[in-house]
C-alpha cells in the first residue's frame, strides 16, 4: 500500500475494526491511545492512520490482500485511481479474461498499447463497451446452449436445423439472440434477458 493512500488506509482500519469486534467506545479510545488524544480518525494524518492500522495488527487483526483480476501480469499502475478501470476490472472478471484482453481492445481501438495509457473518458468508455459486448455474446451463448440441452440437442443440431447460420454466427449477437427467442420462447427469453442471464 502506498503511504500517501489515504482512502486505502481509512479502508484497512474499517475492516480491522469488524474484525476485531470493537465498540464505539473501544474503538475511540483505542486511536486517542494511538494518536495521542484525537479520537476520530478523520483528524488523523495519514501517519498516523498508519499507526491505527500497526496498533489494530499487534492486537491480531490479519490484513488480507485484495483477491482481483489485478493480480494477473499487466496490471495497471493507477488502477486505484481511476474508477473507469476499476470498472474494466470487474468486467473482465466476469468474462475471466486476463487484462492484456482489454489492452488488446486499447489498441485495437485507439492504438494505444496498454490500457492503462487511456486519457479519456470516451477512450475508457469504449473499452468498457467492447467489454460489454462481449459479455453479452457468451451469455446469449450460454443461455442457448443450456436450452438447447434442456431439449436435448446440442449446437449441432441446432445448426442442422436452421438454415442460412453465417459462417461466424456464435459471435453474432442479433443472430444469437433471434435462436434465443426460438428456442426459449418470446416471453422466457425476456425473462432471462432482463436478469442477465444470471451468467
Amino acid at each position: 500500500m502506498r503511504p500517501n493512500n489515504r482512502k486505502g488506509v481509512l479502508a484497512q482500519i474499517h475492516i480491522a475494526r469488524k474484525e476485531l469486534a470493537l465498540d464505539d467506545d473501544t474503538y475511540r479510545q483505542m486511536i486517542a491511545t494511538v494518536t495521542g488524544g484525537k479520537r476520530s480518525c478523520s483528524d488523523c494524518n495519514v501517519a498516523e492512520l498508519h499507526k491505527i492500522v500497526q496498533h489494530m495488527k499487534d492486537r491480531g487483526f490479519k490484513a488480507r490482500p485484495r483477491k482481483r483480476v489485478a493480480q494477473y501480469p499487466g496490471t495497471p499502475h493507477n488502477l486505484d485511481r481511476e474508477p473507469q478501470l476499476q470498472k474494466i476490472e470487474a468486467l473482465l472478471a466476469e468474462l475471466k479474461a486476463p487484462w492484456s484482453y482489454a489492452d488488446a481492445i486499447a489498441k485495437r481501438q485507439y492504438k494505444v498499447e496498454r490500457v492503462a495509457w487511456l486519457r479519456t473518458v470516451e477512450q475508457y468508455t469504449g473499452v468498457i463497451a467492447a467489454l460489454d459486448v462481449e459479455l453479452e455474446k457468451r451469455r446469449l451463448l450460454s443461455a442457448l446452449e443450456r436450452h438447447l440441452e434442456e431439449q436435448n440437442l446440442t449446437i449441432e443440431d441446432l445448426e442442422k436445423q436452421v438454415s442460412g447460420l453465417p459462417k461466424n454466427w456464435r459471435r453474432n449477437r442479433k443472430v444469437l439472440a433471434r435462436l434465443c427467442v426460438h428456442y426459449m420462447g418470446p416471453d422466457e427469453w425476456l425473462a432471462e434477458h432482463r436478469t442477465g442471464a444470471d451468467a
